[in-house]
């Protein structure tokens, strides 16, 4: 186990019919909200509404950003900004998935600041001060409702081939508080569902698998996390069962919580940032993306490394031994079962079905050694995964 030093500032109220909290906790913050609205069937619900009702309840006024998008795009977050400034908003809340919450972090620290908000993005200027942010999540996926992340794609060029989707990592990322209500996520269709059920799991296991010895605690939170999502997958055969809503909501936001990451490396994500530039030239879904990559990604790693490997297998999905297999093979066998039940659950298994080109492989190659973060790529394995999920 490596030394670690742990912060999570995140408040969250977590439970069926919780949502009714909301403008008790924006109330916490401030009398003027920004609300991030996502598309999508919420509107219809009634869900944005409800939002509005609750905090104007409490005496504050609000303001409204529609039409988030997933991948959410530069453009509309500097919508947000305009808007925050024009009407002196004090606290952003955001009510959707990571797309919506992404855009309220990106506002939150965008709307105080004289300078470019991609200059964050870009390393250009640290983040020094941000809004509170109030999170409302709608599905269980990328756990942004507590994690000091924040993903936007940049827009600005005509050409969408060209467009770079990069992260955020700072503390004044972190929501305030996170409202997680299962009633709220019973809508969310299979397709998204799933998808966002790999995601939770290449949280976990993209750090999992970095090699560090010796470290029991984080690898049982991990392993827990990710045999939750697998033991409740009959969600996807009954999308109202609020009880498997809850278990997967609530695995989503610890894998990104930051608990499960102590003392491993911490070396990055490298099939998030392949995502996010396969993402970024194509707008295919996060989670669906993940579903392809991080299994391909990890089947070279398993050549490295394999006693994490074998120790997975073993441990999430009980997998007997022949003799004469070795580490290797039947580390094989682990990633085969993830494969499977992503197959299974409908996810995608290639970069074809994903709107991937044989020929955009060398630009996706490029853009990820391109994108502002740690993990340290060589661009041959890059293009090797591609190829090998291709």
């Amino acid at each position: 186990m490596k030394e670690f030093q742990y912060y999570n500032p995140t408040k969250v109220v977590f439970g069926t019919g919780e949502y009714k909290q909301l403008g008790k906790e924006v109330n916490n913050y401030g009398s003027s909200a920004l609300l991030i609205e996502q598309e999508g069937p919420l509107e219809e619900m009634g869900v944005f509404k409800q939002a509005i009702a609750y905090m104007e309840s409490c005496g504050i006024k609000v303001f409204e950003l529609k039409g988030i998008t997933s991948n959410p795009k530069l453009s509309k977050i500097e919508e947000g900004i305009l808007a925050a400034k024009k009407n002196q908003i004090e606290v952003i809340v955001a009510v959707g998935g990571g797309s919506s919450i992404d855009t309220a972090k990106a506002i939150s620290f965008g709307a105080p600041s004289d300078t470019d908000v991609w200059d964050f993005f870009s390393r250009k200027r640290q983040i020094d001060r941000a809004l509170p942010v109030v999170a409302v999540s709608t599905i269980s996926a990328t756990g942004a409702e507590t994690s000091c992340h924040c993903v936007v794609t940049n827009d600005r060029n005509e050409d969408s081939k060209k467009w770079q989707k990069w992260a955020v990592h700072d503390a004044f990322a972190f929501p305030k508080t996170a409202i997680i209500d299962p009633e709220l996520l019973v809508t969310v269709p299979k397709r998204l569902t799933a998808a966002g059920m790999a995601d939770t799991i290449s949280h976990v296991i993209e750090g999992y698998f970095d090699g560090v010895p010796d470290n029991p605690v984080s690898d049982r939170i991990g392993e827990g996390i990710v045999m939750t999502v697998l033991e409740n997958d009959g969600v996807l055969e009954n999308l109202g069962d609020t009880s498997k809503r809850g278990a997967l909501s609530w695995a989503a936001t610890l894998a990104m919580s930051g608990l499960q990451d102590c003392g491993r490396s911490n070396a990055g994500f490298p099939a998030h940032w392949i995502q996010h530039a396969v993402g970024a030239m194509t707008d295919s879904s996060h989670g669906e993306g993940l579903a392809v990559i991080n299994p391909a990604w990890l089947e070279f790693e398993n050549k490295k490394n394999p006693e994490k490997f074998v120790q997975f297998t073993e441990r999430v999905f009980g997998i007997e031994r022949e003799k004469g297999t070795s580490d290797v093979e039947y580390g094989k066998l682990g990633l085969q079962a993830l494969k499977d039940k992503f197959k299974s659950w409908g996810l995608p298994v290639t970069l074809r079905e994903l709107g991937v080109k044989e020929e955009m492989l060398e630009e996706i190659a490029e853009n990820v050694l391109k994108a502002p973060e740690t993990y340290v790529f060589e661009k041959a394995h890059i293009l090797e995964v591609l190829r090998s999920c291709y």
